[in-house]
């Protein structure tokens, strides 16, 4: 049995699975109100019929995202990790939102970075922060974009709403998750505690100013 976690943008979720076959998920929308994540991995373990200590291997969400949520979900993952001795992986945050397009994964995920900047993930390339007007330019002509929050992009770029994938083509996050932790354990090698960073994307501006910088 082996977890998955994804605290790292607005909705959130917790899988357990078996092999490839999910056993239990937990989706919520982050609120100041919810119950701490270890209460929710509690009761969705009991759900998969099992408990912490039956835990073989897990995996985090690495961002980018929340500061708050990926401190929440990487710290857990590792604490899990350290004290049953078990494999450790991270996944990139954007390409398991990417994920949750139905059919094949979108070609861009893109999420709010705040201050009128995006983080920005599409198809081959690592992830980016950029500012909302050079959305525009970045985005391929054909592409198929799914926003945290959904519906975002038409306040982004009004011309290019047609672009982002509608509700009804949105798969819940823990399938993404389900989705994205088969594949980070069939294909990754687990890290040592003290490779797990968070992976926080400079805002464009600090970009710009280091490219000048003699």
């Amino acid at each position: 049995m082996r977890l998955a976690i994804d605290t790292s943008g607005v909705d959130q979720a917790l899988v357990v699975l078996d092999g490839r076959r999910q056993l239990a998920a937990d989706d919520w929308v982050r609120d100041r109100a919810d119950p701490p994540v270890l209460v929710r991995l509690d009761a969705v373990v009991k759900r998969a019929g099992g408990k912490p200590d039956d835990l073989e291997g897990v995996v985090a969400a690495r961002g980018p995202g929340s500061f708050t949520g990926l401190r929440v979900g990487l710290s857990l993952a590792a604490g899990l990790a350290y004290a049953r001795h078990i494999p450790l992986y991270v996944a990139d945050s954007l390409a398991i939102l990417a994920r949750r397009a139905t059919g094949d994964p979108a070609s861009v995920a893109l999420r709010d970075a705040g201050r009128r900047e995006v983080y920005a993930w599409r198809e081959g390339e690592p992830a980016r922060r950029l500012p909302v007007d050079e959305l525009a330019g970045w985005l391929p002509a054909a592409a198929r974009v799914i926003v945290e929050p959904a519906g975002r992009l038409a306040s982004w770029i009004p011309g290019l709403a047609h672009l982002e994938l509608p509700a009804g083509e949105r798969r819940p996050l823990s399938a993404a998750l389900l989705d994205s932790a088969i594949w980070t354990f069939d294909s990754q090698k687990p890290l040592r505690y003290d490779e797990v960073q968070a992976l926080y994307v400079q805002p464009a501006a600090a970009e710009e100013r280091r490219r000048k910088t003699p």
